[in-house]
Order: structure tokens, then C-alpha cells, then sequence
């Protein structure tokens, strides 16, 4: 009897030893895949600020593109005594406006991605995400005024016949308007994409 209550004793110490490891084996596998589950998610944020915020470094390029098809402004109503030289200051306003549509459909997505983004993600890479959009904001807003101030110009000057005033002023609202190779428009925005790439890049690595 005594061999056999010692016995019990050992297996029950075993049976014991063997759920304490089960339990420990348990919890590290639900911390691994807690944290998998998690690098996961970050990495799916991740991609969902990078992609609208590479698609709006396209969209400024293509905006700013200085080439304008003829096809760009098909849309534009013309009145019946529309002068020619008027016709062309308006058919290229039209089309200048709308290119800035994808710059401010993509403007939206990359916003709301961001605010998911900044519940997730560390307040560093929240706050980068947040000065970037800023940036693209910012280009946005001096894009689309410059193309409404300069056009009007254009289009007053068409009309009267006369030269604006202030010519220079129309110069540089032209350099805004109408891209060149790395100026400090270009520099700016695409900054803006390289500080997402920066602030991500910790998070599209764990993908």
C-alpha cells in the first residue's frame, strides 16, 4: 500500500507538472499570436496610408504636368460668341481644374487612413503621418488658388485686351501651376512622401 500511495503521489506530481507546462506552452503560443495578430494589423495600416499617399505623389506630377491635351477640356460649355483667344484661356482653366479632382478624392483616403492609423500606431509615427498630410494639404490649397487666380487673370486679359499689371506675379503663379524638373514644389510633395515612407517603414518590415 505504501508503494502504491507513493506511486499516486508521483503521477499526480506528474499529471500537475504537465498541465502547469500545457498552460505556460498555452499562453506563450496566445502571446505569439497576439503579437502576430497585431504586427499584422499595423502592417495593413500601414499599406492602407502608403498606397492613397503614393497615388497623391502621382496625382501633383500629373496636375502639374505641363502638357494639356485638347481632349482635357471636351467637357467645358462654351457660349455661341465665345472669342477664340478666350476659348483658350478657359479650355485650359477647365482642364487644370480637373485634374485637382483625384488630388482631392485621394486627400480624403489618405486622411481617413491616417486617422485609423494614429489609434494604432506609436504617437511618433502619428504625428509624422499628420505633419505629411499637412504638407500635401498645404500644395493643394496654393495649387488650386494659383490656377483660379491666374486663369481669371488670363481670362480678363483676353477679354479687355489689356495687359494685367503685374506681370510678375502672373509668373509665379505660372511656375505653380506648371511643373519643372525638382522645384520646390516638387521637393515639397514629394518630401511629404517620403516622410510616410519614413514613419511606416517599421510596420510594413514586420509584414
Amino acid at each position: 500500500m505504501h508503494v502504491e500511495h507513493l506511486a499516486s503521489i508521483v503521477s499526480d506530481a506528474v499529471v500537475g507538472v504537465s498541465a502547469v507546462a500545457v498552460a505556460i506552452a498555452a499562453w506563450l503560443g496566445l502571446r505569439k499570436w497576439r503579437e502576430e495578430l497585431a504586427g499584422k494589423t499595423k502592417f495593413e495600416v500601414a499599406r492602407k496610408v502608403m498606397s492613397p499617399g503614393r497615388k497623391l505623389q502621382q496625382d501633383f506630377e500629373s496636375a502639374r504636368n505641363p502638357f494639356t491635351g485638347p481632349w482635357e477640356s471636351a467637357g467645358r460649355v462654351r457660349s455661341q460668341d465665345e472669342p477664340w483667344d478666350v476659348s483658350l484661356v478657359l479650355n485650359e482653366w477647365y482642364a487644370r481644374q480637373h485634374r485637382l479632382r483625384p488630388v482631392i478624392e485621394d486627400l480624403q483616403k489618405l486622411q481617413e487612413a491616417i486617422w485609423e492609423a494614429q489609434t494604432i500606431l506609436s504617437e511618433d509615427s502619428g504625428k509624422q503621418l499628420s505633419d505629411a498630410f499637412k504638407t500635401y494639404q498645404t500644395k493643394w490649397a496654393e495649387l488650386s488658388s494659383a490656377i483660379d487666380s491666374y486663369f481669371e487673370v488670363r481670362r480678363d486679359e483676353a477679354v479687355s485686351g489689356h495687359k494685367y499689371h503685374d506681370q510678375d506675379w502672373l509668373k509665379e503663379l505660372k511656375k505653380e501651376i506648371y511643373s519643372r524638373v525638382d522645384d520646390d514644389f516638387a521637393k515639397q510633395t514629394e518630401g511629404a512622401t517620403d516622410q510616410l515612407a519614413s514613419a511606416l517603414k517599421p510596420y510594413i518590415a514586420v509584414g
